[in-house]
């Protein structure tokens, strides 16, 4: 049987490999550097210079005597000397969890069994943040995700056969719209300052982390709403009809 990494596991491992195989590709452009600029590797630093547009590599205390990466891979063509790369590979041996709490708002119109989420509050611990923008757009997606599988979609089994019944195609598998998130002011996202000495910076993957708590969360609300307690998703109108009606027998 083969092991197939979740999605949280996949981000942690990856970004370490991409950190392992990026510290040997600067080994090998200072290694490159300090033919240029007679100086040793341990000599040189690396920094992003603004006015040219790309990295630059000085020696630590002459900051003038420098040169551009794109000098630096230009002079390694010329001599032969290769190129800047390396390939490697990484076996984490843990994978941290990302912690992520929701806190959803909804509200149940009791006459058409439409639960409609207005306000979502978000907490993540993911370790230290290396792209702020892109892990707030990870939460953004796992809500998306969570509200559509319990509100909405379904994968449906033969119980018989065990076939999936529904194919999944646009005319069997509804998804949810924009108009059925809650508007983006109202969506809050907060993240933690924690580091994970493990991790590739600090980082701890989110992957599934960010969709897992949705549907508790969301039928948590319900409940609180209505006074009904959902445990199977979707949690459609129709339910949300037939277990009003049941109640008030």
């Amino acid at each position: 049987m083969m092991y197939a990494p979740t999605p949280q596991e996949a981000s942690f491992a990856g970004g370490g490999a991409v950190h392992k195989v990026t510290k040997q590709a600067k080994e090998k452009l200072l290694e490159m550097a300090s033919k240029i600029l007679l100086a040793p590797p341990a000599a040189l630093r690396v920094a992003v210079d603004e006015e040219v547009g790309q990295g630059v590599v000085y020696v630590d205390g002459v900051p003038e005597k420098r040169v551009t990466i794109g000098d630096i891979a230009k002079t390694a063509q010329i001599n032969g000397w290769g190129t800047i790369s390396a390939a490697d590979s990484l076996r984490q041996v843990s994978c941290p969890p990302c912690f992520i709490a929701h806190f959803i708002e909804v509200e149940v119109n009791t006459e058409t069994g439409v639960i409609k989420p207005v306000r979502a509050v978000i907490y993540c611990d993911a370790g230290q943040l290396i792209n702020p923008d892109l892990a707030e757009g990870q939460l953004y997606g796992g809500l998306y995700r969570g509200l559509g599988y319990t509100l909405l979609e379904d994968t449906r089994y033969d119980e018989e056969t065990g076939e999936l019944t529904s194919k999944g195609y646009i005319t069997d598998f509804k998804m949810l719209t924009s108009d059925d998130m809650p508007e983006k002011s109202k969506i809050e996202v907060r993240f933690t300052e924690t580091y994970e000495p493990t991790g590739p910076f600090g980082a701890k993957g989110i992957g599934e982390a960010a969709l897992n708590p949705v549907a508790a969360a969301l039928a948590n609300a319900i409940y609180n709403a209505i006074g009904v307690r959902f445990k199977e998703i979707p949690i459609r109108p129709e339910h949300v009809l037939e277990s009003l009606k049941n109640r008030s027998k």
